[in-house]
Order: C-alpha cells, then structure tokens, then sequence
C-alpha cells in the first residue's frame, strides 16, 4: 500500500513538473521575435481592410512588450512587436488595452499575451486587444530612462518621436534612449528608411561615422538629446 501511493505521489510530481513552465533568466539583450504570419496579419488588419474576420476572436501571441507615452491623445500606450524576418526592415505591433497596470513587464520584455481583438476609437489605429492578461516569458533589463525607444519598434520609435518633437515640453528634462543611424556629427535618423525621422543630439563623446547605427541616450532639452553617450549597435 505504501509502495502504490509513493508511486503516484511521484507520477504527479513528475506531472507537475513536466506542465511548470521555465522563466528565462533576465536580460540586457533586446530579445529578437521572428514571426511572418504576425505580419501578414497585421498588413490584413490594417492595411487589406480585413480586421472584421478576427474581431472577437481570442488570441494567443508572442512579442516584445513597450510602451508608448502618446502626448497627442494624453494616453499611456502599451504594445507587443516583433520583425517580419532577420532583415529587420518590417515590423508588426499589436497594441493592448491594459485594465490593470501595476504589475508591468520592464519594456523591453519578452511576453507571451491572450486578448480578443476588439475595434475601438480609442486605440491608435483603431483596433486592439481587450481582456489581455501578459505571462512574461523573459525580462529586459534596459537603461533606466524615461522613455525608451530602444525596446520599440521602428515603427514604434517613429510614432514617439512625432510626440517628442511635436509636444516637447511634455517630454522637457526627460531621459530618453533612441536607436537609427548617424546622419550627422549631431544627429541620427531612422534605422532604415532615408527622411523619415532626424533628431538633433548633442555630446561630447566621439560619433561613428555616418551610417553607423546607433544607441543615443540622454535628456531632452530644447528638442534635442543634450549630454548623451553614442554607442554603436547590432541590435537592429
């Protein structure tokens, strides 16, 4: 009798195990999310008209958790993305309607997320997911600065600068982190695409040459990154 139930004791301690599931450690490593079918997706919704063949329907996604300090609409936004493909050129984001806030991923995180896409006005494009709950599978541990460009997406990076520049003094004595490549001895631009994006910083470090691309971190004062550090940068 006592050898049968030692057997299932140790039947379910095995069980439980096999279902427990391993959190990677943290990282200071941008995690990298691979996924064609989420761009494919995400072109469908928003740009192949679509989105009403997947409102209301449940979803389990994969991604890397950020957030959006939108000044224009004086919202706190809150997204998982991640690339097309290892050239890194196109990107999908899916933004989230969070309920409950007080326990956040560090940006930057790898998560894992489930929602139901739901249409709204609220949401930047107009749609998002609704009812989320996060599982995050690997933290990030970032720079620390107020705003962090550097766990967003390009297409992310390029809808934050438009309310740092446009709304600079929502965003005065703030520190910020951005990636792009150096346009000039003070100033970079968007990672990939020419003319989408330029902004001024200032430092008395030395610049890579132009082209490298880049991390700047500093403050925002006056609508420029004043007393930042220029790191070169592979990670995009």
């Amino acid at each position: 009798m006592k050898k049968t139930v030692i057997i299932l004791l140790l039947s379910c301690l095995f069980l439980c195990s096999c279902n427990k599931e391993t959190k990677l450690k943290p990282t200071d490593v941008l995690p990298q999310v691979m996924n064609s079918n989420e761009y494919l997706l995400y072109q469908n919704i928003f740009y192949n008209d679509m989105a009403k063949d997947y409102v209301g329907k449940e979803v389990t996604k994969t991604g890397i958790f950020t957030i959006v300090n939108d000044a224009y609409y004086d919202m706190t936004r809150y997204y998982i993305w991640g690339y097309y493909d290892n050239t890194k050129c196109c990107d999908w984001q899916w933004e989230l309607k969070l309920d409950d806030t007080s326990k956040l991923p560090p940006c930057g995180s790898l998560v894992e997320v489930k929602g139901t896409l739901r249409k709204s006005d609220k949401a930047l494009d107009g749609y998002w997911f609704d009812g989320v709950s996060i599982n995050t599978k690997q933290e990030y541990i970032g720079n620390g600065c107020d705003v962090e460009m550097t766990t967003m997406s390009a297409t992310l990076e390029r809808v934050q600068l438009s309310r740092l520049q446009l709304h600079p003094e929502q965003f005065e004595g703030k520190t910020v982190s951005l990636y792009g490549r150096v346009y000039s001895a003070g100033s970079i631009q968007h990672p990939y695409y020419d003319s989408a994006w330029v902004q001024e910083f200032s430092t008395e470090g030395e610049v890579p040459a132009i082209g490298t691309e880049v991390i700047v971190c500093g403050t925002f004062s006056n609508g420029v990154v004043i007393d930042c550090t220029v790191e070169t940068t592979t990670n995009y």
